[in-house]
């Protein structure tokens, strides 16, 4: 299953020192994301549902369109992350805002900055919110181990749950620690999944797990990011925008399903499954027709999806047919009048397929890690 991560910059101001940081200079205006612009995009996502939603470091916190921003952002996320920097914790005064989030993200990128604010995290703690993770950020200057062992000692103290990564969506470089802790003699696991749009992993420091993050090394990125500004692109890195009054349905889910246009600057090689189904008379359904179902489900247009896959429209449109004809079923229908008019959807049994190619992607998936280990791979 692909992960979805929705990114959010309430404010184009941060009071954060975290080097190396795309927001941590340049403008000061202090612009805060309008509510409107979020409900719209709340309103064109149609139903659609992220993994998660990451609300990037706001400043002012107390701003009241912060909880406003937070309300909505809850409606299309399953968990709801704010970062902010740790020695911003003393804004933290608006109860409700802890109670809309699901975990409050300390970013900290040097000992000093967790000391100095070690009473504001105690009164956040006696309120009883220990939704609390301690973000360490690792500039790619240097790696300092003895100011990460520091950080992670002091975290453990109060029993945060600790993640070590790169400045959040700071650099399309690929920072990767787990060779670096595995050659210290720390005992570092498989990724087991995604954290905060990265691949998440747990290294064991003194018997206390710690998270270790990484890019996602394939194309597969379901992101979407939206600046303080209500421009909306795949990911804070990339330079390409839309404004928000040009942006549609179809254009978010685009977006969200395209493959990232960057890409992350490290070789590896993975494995690369394809899952077919085959009738039991032998007529098969490849698995290039399977993922585009899998994305009309999404997009309601066959040439959307086709665009979003790098298929050639006609091409596939006449391989859908003929397989149709194969296997005496429709697969997709044209909404004729109304609203939907041209839209593409999927039949009742286009849906019994897609979701048993789901259900056995997931238990490869699965499988892959559980058996063998293997957590990077891409699945057709």
């Amino acid at each position: 299953m692909v992960w979805k991560t929705l990114i959010v910059r309430a404010t184009d101001l941060c009071d954060g020192n975290c080097y190396g940081c795309l927001w941590r200079e340049g403008r000061v205006s202090g612009f805060t994301l309008p509510v409107a612009i979020i409900n719209d995009v709340v309103l064109q996502l149609k139903g659609f549902t992220f993994d998660e939603t990451l609300i990037l470091c706001p400043n002012p916190l107390n701003n009241p369109k912060i909880l406003d921003i937070v309300s909505l952002l809850k409606r299309i996320a399953r968990r709801t992350y704010l970062f902010i920097p740790i020695h911003s914790i003393s804004k933290v005064r608006n109860k409700k805002i802890l109670e809309k989030i699901d975990e409050l993200v300390l970013v900290a990128t040097a000992p000093e900055d967790f000391k100095v604010n070690e009473e504001n995290l105690k009164i956040i703690l006696s309120q009883g919110f220990i939704n609390i993770s301690l973000y360490i950020a690792i500039g790619f200057h240097i790696i300092n181990m003895n100011t990460i062992l520091s950080l992670v000692n002091m975290g453990k103290e109060y029993g945060l749950k600790i993640r070590i990564g790169e400045i959040p969506y700071s650099t399309n470089l690929t920072l990767d620690l787990k060779p670096v802790f595995a050659k210290k003699g720390y005992t570092v696991g498989f990724s087991y999944g995604m954290l905060y749009g990265y691949m998440a992993s747990v290294v064991f420091i003194g018997n206390y797990p710690v998270t270790l993050l990484t890019k996602p090394l394939n194309g597969e990125c379901r992101k979407l990011f939206i600046d303080p500004y209500g421009r909306i692109s795949k990911c804070p890195l990339q330079t390409f925008q839309i404004k928000n009054e040009n942006v549609n349905s179809n254009i978010l889910r685009n977006l969200i399903f395209s493959e990232c246009p960057i890409r992350c600057r490290k070789f590896e090689l993975i494995p690369k499954i394809e899952i077919s189904l085959v009738t039991p008379d032998g007529k098969e359904i490849p698995s290039e027709i399977l993922s585009l179902l899998e994305v009309i489900s999404h997009v309601n247009s066959l040439r959307a999806a086709c665009s979003i896959m790098g298929f050639p429209p006609s091409t596939y449109i006449e391989k859908v047919r003929k397989l149709e004809k194969d296997l005496g079923v429709k697969l997709l229908v044209s909404k004729k009048g109304g609203r939907e008019k041209g839209a593409t959807a999927l039949t009742d049994e286009a849906r019994r397929i897609l979701k048993m190619y789901k259900e056995i992607r997931d238990i490869v998936s699965e499988s892959l890690y559980s058996e063998k280990g293997i957590m990077r791979f891409k699945l057709g």
